[in-house]
């Protein structure tokens, strides 16, 4: 198994995203199609609807972080669509952070209570390098969406939100630099929660240790996606390089084990524990904490916990 760290060293923050699937009825992601929605005749109505669920999902984010605390789950993904359909135009205009207030409130002060490190992940839509102008523009409206709520909660930029590059279109270094000026059209306070992630198609770990080391923000290693594309890069050359992007900061990484052999870009349900035990090995014993993105949530967190100290004992 070659050189493995003692039990005692496996000491760090796990976290899973969005779903919990020990928790019953819990979902943080009520909403409605802009169909169902429009079936509601008066505006006021069709505000009143979006505000009732996003209560109902700030509601069990409170239930889910309390769940992660008394099962030592340290960290969490919020999901991307507590508030249903924030920036689309159909609600427009309606100040969703003042009438929601008192719930962001309070689950920003159950993360604090609880010492709980938080992150989003805006869609695949959320696209900062788009040749589009559109797709631009949406971009930027919900990354503010995203700020918009970790501020509402007073939560401060040690709660981040998490972005790829985006795609090549053609022209990689293009891409790559028409990422670099869109981050400067960002404002300040967006800019300061946005870490990058190395994605399994288009930007590799090096090429996203250069852009992080360019704009001065921190890097987020996902280490399946590093497997699945790579440029040849030597990961264990590079990682004191992208954990120093983090500054004083622990630094956060992605880990998940791939489905199969034949679809090795999609998650697994659950994580092959050595493939968590070699990649630990690799850190030689640098600190960092673990997002869990396997299929099967919180209880692939739980399980692949159990197995690791069972191999270690």
């Amino acid at each position: 198994m070659g050189s493995i760290y003692p039990k005692e060293a496996i000491n760090l923050r796990w976290g899973y995203c969005c779903i919990s699937l020990g928790l019953q009825d819990c979902t943080t992601a009520h909403t409605i199609t802009v169909k169902n929605l429009l079936k509601i005749p008066q505006r006021q109505d069709r505000i009143s609807r979006v505000a009732s669920l996003a209560r109902k999902n700030l509601s069990n984010t409170i239930r889910l972080l309390r769940y992660n605390k008394a099962h030592d789950i340290l960290m969490y993904r919020f999901s991307s669509q507590l508030v249903p359909l924030a920036t689309h135009e159909e609600i427009a205009g309606w100040d969703y952070l003042a009438e929601l207030a008192t719930e962001l409130i309070e689950v920003g002060n159950t993360v604090k209570s609880l010492g709980l490190r938080v992150s989003t992940h805006p869609g695949q839509h959320t696209v900062i390098n788009s040749p589009s102008q559109s797709a631009w523009e949406l971009a930027r409206r919900d990354l503010e969406y995203h700020n918009g709520l970790l501020g509402q909660m007073g939560l401060d930029n040690n709660a981040v939100m998490v972005v790829h590059v985006g795609g090549a279109y053609g022209n990689h270094s293009e891409a790559a630099e028409r990422f670099v000026k869109r981050f400067g059209e960002l404002s300040k306070e967006v800019q300061s929660r946005l870490v990058i992630e190395n994605d399994d198609r288009s930007f590799s770990i090096g090429d996203v240790l250069q852009i992080c080391q360019k704009i001065e923000r921190p890097m987020v290693l996902d280490v399946h996606h590093h497997h699945v594309f790579s440029r040849g890069e030597d990961l264990r050359g590079l990682i004191p390089e992208i954990f120093s992007t983090w500054g004083d900061v622990t630094p956060k990484v992605h880990f998940s084990s791939p489905k199969g052999e034949k679809d090795i870009r999609s998650h697994a349900d659950y994580v092959r524990p050595i493939d968590f035990i070699r990649f630990y090995d690799l850190c030689q014993g640098r600190e960092f904490d673990a997002m869990i993105e396997a299929k099967q949530k919180d209880l692939a967190l739980l399980k692949l916990r159990q197995d690791i100290s069972e191999i270690l004992r």
